[in-house]
């Protein structure tokens, strides 16, 4: 048994142990904090200054009675409540 006013033995070691064959923690997937993926990356580029012309033309297909973008005008000038 431990007595509990003895120190523990890892006091001051708050990181966990990286396991065998793994190269970074869990839940840590190695890429930086804020980091986007290409993907992403290739979206905002082919999007880059059109963001005005599609949510105009959203709104107009919205008005002629469309439906989806309807709903996806909507959703996005009043987000679900909670």
């Amino acid at each position: 048994m431990t007595d509990a006013k003895s120190p523990r033995k890892n006091a001051g070691n708050t990181r966990k142990k990286v396991p065998e064959g793994r190269r970074f923690q869990p839940g840590n997937s190695g890429r930086p904090q804020g980091s986007r993926n290409r993907a992403t990356l290739a979206m905002e580029a082919l999007l880059d200054g059109e963001a005005e012309a599609l949510t105009r033309k959203a709104i107009e297909m919205a008005k002629e009675g469309d439906a989806t973008a309807m709903r996806l005008v909507l959703d996005r000038l009043l987000p679900p409540r909670r």
